[in-house]
């Protein structure tokens, strides 16, 4: 069994997971890139979502300003989406890809099925308890948020495209 320990705060935040983090890093600046983690419901644990989500926008090129947006909004709908989890299953999968153009964050779990769990943390804006997200999509920290679920796991996709960049539609 693998096992990360974070120094945060002079605490250790240690998660035992089954697998470790991974990661496809190219040697090739403005390159694709993939690193998947699973992350348990320790709010100390947060900081590592934080750093790898900055720091893949950081490689395609976003403003800080940015950046901090989207690892922000990132960790709100980590925290949102722990309550869902049921069973056995006590953490997330958070897999973040970067491009040259955008980064996209998806979080996995097989727990209760809330396609909008989290989508109120992108709403800058948005009044609590307001069903109309549509509007409130408008002034989003991410492009596009994509919920799916598939052989009992359900998957939440959010894509963030650096400014200049055209959105590539599927």
């Amino acid at each position: 069994m693998a096992c990360t320990i974070a120094r945060i705060a002079g605490r250790p935040a240690t998660s035992s997971l089954p697998n470790p983090m991974q990661s496809d890093t190219p040697h090739a600046p403005h390159t694709e890139s993939r690193v998947e983690f699973t992350v348990d419901n320790d709010p100390r644990l947060m900081a590592g979502v934080t750093t790898i989500v900055s720091f893949a926008a950081h490689a395609s090129g976003m403003p800080p300003g940015e950046q901090d947006a989207l690892a922000a909004a990132v960790v709100e709908a980590c925290k949102e989406t722990f309550p869902l989890l049921n069973g056995n299953e006590r953490s997330l999968k958070v897999i973040v890809d970067h491009f040259h153009d955008r980064v996209e964050i998806a979080i996995e779990h097989s727990g209760e099925r809330l396609p909008t769990a989290g989508l109120d943390t992108f709403c800058a804006g948005a009044p609590s308890g307001s069903s109309g997200l549509s509007t409130a999509l408008l002034n989003t920290h991410v492009d596009r948020v994509k919920y799916e679920t598939q052989d009992g796991r359900s998957r939440t996709i959010m894509v963030k495209y650096r400014p200049g960049a055209t959105p590539q539609l599927p």
